[in-house]
């Protein structure tokens, strides 16, 4: 009885392997067959094969790789945008060892007030130090970034009506981005350049918009990205479009400068606040020197001015946010 039983299974693993065998001689010969028919399409009657539409988008996406995935994460981590990175005042990479310098700097001055409690010191000097530096880290790149979209907001309606200029006498859209390249200032200039070497190249207007757009990261310049998208694809009149816009950014530079007048007291102040405690300091140091040399040679002293010089950096800082999100 077990020899039949295997004898069996035998037969039936053989019979199965069989029908592998003769299906895929079938699949192979139908694969052979149907490559064969399309070849004599494509030499002997080309008309007769079946067109078919594909619509396509053209896209400017490239393959990045995963080490430059990382790269770009730990960089956006840090407040680093790689596209625009070339744009900064200095060189990026040299931000976070300066802004180190100021973290180490800033907890010296901290481990005066706390170096007493040496269980909160320790929290604060390995726990807050990696936070103290990213956060500096990220407010000097947003603060080049910021400097460089006003700088963008300002200079963009005259962009706008040089392009309405130039498309009213008859001037072709990708010359007239080429002369606003020519004519503009720094960093329109860049931005615009940019957009009219890809439209020359052959890249169609709509994706170098997006692309423009994309990079910049501001409002205006998405509006200006689908005006013209939609006038490309839609026709009809863009001047009208492009001096509404125009107008609009022009409205809303002057209601930031007039922010930027309504607060100048609030800014004024806390010039003062952070300037008076130095004059103070060295009026006294000039008439009274005994009197200011126990912040520097006592330790309960040396706690007083590292705290008072941390609640003064605190306070800036407060003032300083509160003044940015009253301007947004």
């Amino acid at each position: 009885m077990p020899q039949e039983l295997v004898i069996l299974l035998v037969l039936t693993l053989v019979l199965l392997a069989l029908i592998g065998i003769v299906s895929l001689s079938l699949v192979h010969t139908h694969d052979r067959e149907q490559r064969l028919k399309e070849r004599m399409l494509e030499t002997v009657e080309p008309s007769a094969r079946p067109t078919t539409q594909h619509e396509e988008e053209f896209s400017l996406v490239r393959n990045v790789s995963r080490i430059d995935q990382i790269k770009e994460r730990a960089a956006g981590f840090i407040g680093v945008d790689l596209q625009t990175a070339e744009t900064y005042p200095i060189k990026w990479w040299l931000v976070p060892p300066l802004t180190l310098l100021l973290t180490v700097g800033f907890m010296f001055i901290l481990s005066h007030p706390l170096g007493g409690y040496k269980f909160v010191w320790f929290l604060v000097k390995w726990l807050g130090s990696p936070v103290v530096w990213w956060m500096f880290t990220g407010f000097v790149f947003n603060r080049f970034t910021v400097r460089r979209n006003a700088k963008l907001v300002e200079q963009f309606p005259d962009a706008l009506n040089t392009v309405v200029r130039c498309v009213r006498v008859g001037i072709p859209m990708a010359e007239a981005l080429r002369t606003v390249a020519k004519d503009a200032q720094e960093p329109t200039k860049l931005e615009f350049s940019i957009l009219a070497d890809k439209v020359s190249i052959g890249i169609p207007l709509d994706v170098a918009l997006r692309e423009l757009s994309l990079r910049v990261k501001l409002t205006e310049y998405q509006f200006f990205a689908t005006a013209l998208t939609l006038q490309a694809r839609s026709g009809g009149g863009i001047t009208q479009t492009l001096e509404t816009l125009s107008e609009v950014i022009r409205k809303r530079v002057a209601l930031k400068a007039r922010g930027y007048a309504l607060t100048a007291e609030a800014r004024t102040s806390a010039m003062v606040l952070t300037v008076m405690p130095f004059l103070a300091g060295g009026a006294i140091f000039v008439v009274q020197r005994a009197y200011l040399m126990v912040l520097f040679t006592t330790k309960s002293g040396e706690a007083v001015l590292g705290g008072a010089i941390v609640l003064m950096i605190l306070g800036m800082g407060v003032i300083q946010f509160m003044i940015s999100n009253a301007l947004k």
